[in-house]
């Protein structure tokens, strides 16, 4: 019984995250908005469980398994030292505000992030690196940059409706909050990146 609960959890839960996600491109605000109000847990670990698949996945295709292991670590720690920093921070302005709705909405701003592992893994197997210096290579290469840059705008994007509905703070502090997170943060992300430990250019 209670693995038909389970299962049955698991079911509805990604489902509403397929409908979710196609809320985040279409109403990004009202949907943030219900997540932030009416988000579960369960959805979150999905959402975890898709990214980790993804680095165990990219790192066999690296041939590097151990890499990916790694890299996991390294998108946990990431990922819960951004929410518990937005949190704490946020909650120096209002102490009313709770915890879980922090982690809720920002396990969904990983979505582009998402986007952007699949297409990632997809293009590594169609046409796997090197690429030349070509006409063909050059085009695939700006397309390839708009596409990234598109799905960073649309995570900024959703991480300031995570930041608004979960904090119930205005315009100046969040800007105030994300200019803070980046100028601590940045230095760390390219310290990974340069180890190799995290190539993900946003989370």
């Amino acid at each position: 019984m209670d693995f038909n609960n389970l299962f049955i959890n698991i079911f509805s839960s990604s489902f509403l995250i397929l409908k979710r996600t196609l809320h985040l491109i279409l109403t990004p605000y009202k949907t943030m908005r219900e997540i932030s109000l009416r988000g579960d847990k369960t959805e979150s670990i999905l959402l975890f469980l898709s990214s980790f698949l993804y680095l165990i996945v990219a790192g066999y295709l690296r041939k590097s398994v151990a890499m990916g292991i790694i890299s996991c670590g390294a998108f946990i720690l990431v990922f819960y030292v951004t929410a518990y920093f937005f949190y704490y921070i946020s909650h120096g302005f209002n102490q009313e505000i709770k915890k879980t709705p922090f982690f809720i909405t920002f396990s969904y701003t990983l979505i582009p992030t998402f986007f952007w592992f699949i297409t990632n893994i997809i293009l590594f197997i169609l046409l796997p690196p090197p690429r030349t210096m070509s006409i063909l290579g050059q085009g695939f290469s700006i397309i390839f940059i708009a596409y990234s840059i598109s799905l960073l705008v649309w995570k900024l994007i959703l991480v300031y409706f995570a930041l608004r509905f979960s904090s119930k703070l205005g315009l100046y502090r969040i800007i105030y909050m994300m200019l803070l997170y980046l100028v601590i943060f940045v230095p760390l992300s390219l310290l990974l990146y340069y180890l190799k430990i995290f190539r993900i250019p946003f989370l």
